[in-house]
């Protein structure tokens, strides 16, 4: 298993993070494409919070008492609750050293169509994995097998991928990415992440 980990996290450390970069903004309030976003992303907290909280759900996935100590403090949140959000309209996830070190690590990589928008679109929804895996691995782990994908049908206003981010107040917050596909749909990925990583996102001031 640390393996199969490690094997995915170097996979998504060096994908490119390089396309057409738009510079990022933050959404307001009063815009659809925010509403649009939270709701969504509301939904996906309240799949994740009954996750968390049902063994039944838990039991097809690892054994009783693994990650005992990480679920205890995730179940002292209520991700149906969040006491704030970010919703951004970002073709970079990242920002700072990180978005640096990757950058530093790729150099060019020059991939033929279609295989560049799919490393791209791989790299952008499971971004999250990155933040958490350098915590420790057993939260990556758990971050991993407690994350959920879906499709929903794109806002004719979205413009290129985008992600929102939801914060608690406590130890853990949430991050789910959405990356519109040529045919009309948005792919979107959730998933926790350490409050922490948070500022290692592309969050720019409201």
């Amino acid at each position: 298993m640390k393996k199969l980990l490690s094997a995915i996290l170097c996979f998504l450390l060096i994908l490119p993070c390089a396309c057409a970069e738009e510079q990022a903004r933050r959404l307001t309030e009063d815009e659809p494409l925010y509403t649009c976003l939270y709701e969504r992303s509301m939904e996906m907290a309240g799949i994740f919070d009954t996750a968390l909280r049902s063994e039944e759900y838990q039991s097809l996935f690892f054994s009783p008492g693994e990650f005992a100590e990480t679920l205890s403090l995730l179940k002292a949140q209520d991700f149906t609750q969040p006491v704030s959000a970010a919703a951004v309209r970002s073709d970079t996830l990242f920002s700072g050293e990180l978005n640096e070190e990757i950058a530093k690590s790729l150099g060019i990589v020059d991939l033929p169509e279609p295989l560049d928008d799919f490393v791209w679109r791989a790299f952008y929804l499971r971004a999250a994995s990155v933040l958490t895996g350098q915590m420790d691995s057993a939260t990556l782990s758990l971050s991993m097998t407690l994350a959920f994908s879906d499709a929903i049908i794109q806002p004719g206003e979205i413009g290129g991928p985008c992600f929102v981010v939801l914060f608690y107040g406590g130890l853990y917050a949430f991050l789910v990415t959405f990356y519109p596909t040529v045919n009309g749909t948005v792919l979107l990925h959730a998933q926790f992440i350490p409050s922490g990583a948070a500022d290692r996102l592309n969050l720019p001031g409201e």
